[in-house]
């Protein structure tokens, strides 16, 4: 279904989606599906592009069920897309992060229509109206830039068309789900097109209960999604793409609890029961909220032998969260917070659009962006409180100012026939600021307040950064259909601030080399594709998250090495049958990570109540990061004189992978299998879906993580199922 490969870097038109839509070769449609796609900033075939590459078209994830960005892991081994306190953690080839909040940026871009999405709460989207999707393993700092250290997850959406059409779905489904998606396109005007693409998603009946009070847990309040794009054609020459977008979702689905039974605070004799897996035991229950907008404004204008591109864009949200911090039916620590995040981006490139030897791209990128909690307030129950017997609360207000400018270039030039010298580059700059309070209050009273950072503690409150990153790339096509290539990237994700902690020092930006060879190929007159990329990382200066009194700290503590091999193939049996495949195995592990902490008890330490043992974790496996990852697949249509039938099926397997960096929880390797069959009228305007999710009602986790009290637990969801009507008029 999905198709890996390697990529010319190159200039010319970037985000068009209309450039980007499946095609095939030659006259026999049979073949299996050839992707265009900008995974190089310009329009390409997905085989030709010397860059290891997933991409899908939307079509092809509507097939097998992918709804969010979460469920892309089913088809793209190496990448996990843990989640937890409704933050999202994607993680390619082992590089990643485990921290989360405000300021905390991902090392794994996620792009729509080439707007880079700051905010990680905001990065879970909801897929609709998808023309395709592109997942980049490896730095890509050249042409992307900032915090796209392990790659990123671009997203492109469809062009509107002259046209008019709809297309209408209605789901009913397990846990009493119903969702609802509506896509309308056509022309106002001989130069001008609109489309509007809305989803509602509300889940009634929750996957467990909180065995405190007895309520249902594991809900979907709604989930709103809606996007407007307008298509300005005055010549063809000349391109102009507005699009505007909302999200509002309310949802308690990310449960989080205690992995296992622990002594109770109050009696260590005695033990909390957890119940099953989706239970939860806690006074005070996890929910979040979150409202998120934006507009983006593109304009692509061709000028003789080059294409300018312009791309403006403005995003704010807002995200809410109350989380009962130790998991605990006991009026211990709890935590409510509002986040806000805003950002403001502009891009100028300007490449070569000929067909001559020489193939070229540069620009000029400036991002601003602000961040923080406006306010997070930590309260104490009477148990827990740092006055003993009298409850009290810790409330936060900050924020972190972004300035991020860039300069980049990168050409391609063909040395000899078929061989390609590819040379770039590009130089950033940041500067962030930060600034707020704390309120310390007792009983209800304020007690002190100091501002943020606290002054004489030798905390800075304003920092810059300066990195080079560069790409080096050589590719030969050894055939029509075989292309090489060996390349050498770096890349960096950005420092900050821990907005959470007001005497923590600042972290530095992680630093990666990396180091990748690929084969790319098709056989059999296009039924057959083949292709793998070997990989060596070097990753300095991770940031890591640690606790230390009851603090989340992030500090600069660890290096790691990591090397592996991707795998991707594709064949086209008959015409309407197909396979497809995909494996990854990754060797990722510490060089160095002095005090690195244990919060959970070990031999030879049990940490005090919001303690640590500090050790040097050198050696182990880093968090989140299975060795091997597989995935299977299938489709088979069949028509006949009432309409057609269509069957897929997709199987996912995990291997076994740690929750932290000291290596004690892990969780065991998994499988997932999800399957549909669908019917479609011989006109195409009515179909008929029965899907099924996690069929084998397989137990694993998303996120597993260290936390004040214990091993905190994210379940992903249990076995689901639904029926869908489709229209199209």
């Amino acid at each position: 279904m999905a198709a890996t490969a390697n990529a010319q870097t190159a200039p010319a038109a970037p985000q068009q989606p209309a450039a980007a839509t499946t095609e095939a070769q030659g006259g026999d449609d049979s073949g299996v599906t050839d992707i265009v796609v900008t995974a190089q900033r310009r329009s390409e075939r997905l085989q030709d592009v010397p860059v290891a590459v997933i991409a899908a078209t939307g079509e092809q994830l509507a097939a097998v069920g992918i709804q969010s960005s979460q469920d892309l892991a089913l088809i793209t081994p190496g990448l996990t897309v843990p989640q937890t306190s409704g933050y999202t953690q994607p993680r390619i080839r082992g590089v990643g992060t485990s921290s989360n909040g405000p300021g905390v940026e991902n090392p794994i871009a996620t792009y729509i229509d080439g707007v880079y999405i700051s905010s990680a709460p905001s990065s879970l989207l909801t897929l609709n109206n998808i023309d395709r999707i592109e997942v980049l393993k490896g730095p890509q700092g050249t042409l992307f830039g900032r915090n796209a250290t392990g790659g990123l997850i671009q997203i492109v959406t469809r062009d509107p068309g002259q046209t008019r059409s709809a297309q209408v779905n209605l789901t009913y489904g397990s846990y009493q789900t119903i969702i609802a998606d509506a896509y309308v396109t056509g022309g106002l005007t001989e130069t001008l097109s609109a489309d509007i693409a809305v989803r509602y998603e509300h889940q009634a009946e929750g996957f467990g209960r909180n065995l405190f009070n007895g309520e249902e847990v594991g809900k979907l309040d709604h989930d709103f999604a809606g996007r407007i794009k307008l298509l300005f054609e005055p010549s063809e020459r000349t391109q102009v793409r507005i699009a505007l977008d909302y999200a509002d979702r309310e949802s308690d689905r990310d449960i989080q609890h205690l992995g296992r039974q622990y002594p109770s605070p109050l009696d260590p004799t005695g033990f909390f029961p957890q119940g099953g897996i989706y239970d939860v035991n806690q006074d005070y229950q996890f929910r979040n909220k979150l409202k998120a907008g934006g507009a983006s404004l593109q304009i692509n204008q061709e000028l003789g032998g080059v294409t300018l591109q312009s791309i403006t864009a403005y995003r704010k949200s807002e995200f809410q969260f109350n989380l009962d911090l130790d998991l605990l039916p006991i009026n211990g620590v709890i935590a409510a917070s509002l986040a806000k995040f805003t950002q403001f981006s502009q891009e100028l490139q300007l490449s070569s659009n000929g067909t001559g030897p020489l193939k070229w791209v540069a620009g000029l990128y400036y991002f601003n962006s602000k961040d923080g909690w406006q306010p997070i307030t930590i309260g104490f129950g009477p148990g827990a409180s740092p006055v003993p017997g009298v409850p009290a609360s810790l409330t936060t207000r900050n924020f972190q100012k972004t300035d991020a400018a860039a300069i980049y270039a990168q050409a391609s030039y063909e040395i000899f026939t078929d061989t390609n010298l590819t040379l770039g580059g590009r130089y950033n700059y940041e500067r962030k600021t930060v600034s707020g309070s704390e309120t310390f209050a007792v009983g209800g009273v304020p007690v002190a307040t100091t501002p943020f950072p606290l002054p004489g503690a030798g905390v800075p409150t304003e920092i810059d950064f300066k990195r080079f990153n560069y790409r080096i790339s050589l590719d030969h096509k050894f055939a029509p259909d075989i292309l090489g290539y060996v390349s050498y990237n770096t890349g960096f994700k950005s420092g900050g601030f821990v907005l959470a902690a007001s005497n923590a020092q600042p972290y530095k930006p992680e630093d990666i080399k990396a180091a990748e060879v690929g084969l790319k190929t098709q056989f059999f007159d296009r039924h057959l594709r083949f292709n793998v990329a070997g990989f060596f990382y070097d990753y300095k200066n991770i940031q890591v998250q640690r606790f230390d009194a009851g603090s989340q700290l992030i500090y600069n503590g660890a290096r790691a090495e990591m090397y592996g091999v991707d795998l991707d193939a594709e064949v086209v049996i008959t015409r309407g049958l197909s396979l497809n495949g995909g494996f990854s195995y990754i060797h990722g592990e510490f060089k160095s990570f002095p005090l690195a902490d244990h919060i959970i008890p070990v031999p030879g330490c049990t940490p005090p109540p919001g303690g640590i043992c500090p050790y040097e974790a050198a050696g182990n496996k880093l968090p989140q990061t299975p060795t091997t990852s597989f995935n299977l697949g299938g489709s088979y249509e069949i028509e006949t004189e009432f309409g057609s039938i269509a069957l897929n099926a997709t199987y996912y397997r995990s291997g076994k992978y740690f929750g932290a960096a000291d290596n004690v929880a892990f969780q065991p390797a998994y499988d997932l299998i999800n399957a549909s069959i669908s019917w479609t009228d011989p006109n195409g305007k009515l179909s008929v879906k029965l899907w099924g999710k996690n069929l084998g009602d397989t137990a694993y986790t998303t996120s597993l993580i260290e936390g004040f009290t214990g091993l905190d637990v994210s379940q992903g969801y249990p076995r689901t199922w639904g029926v869908t009507a489709g229209f199209k008029f």
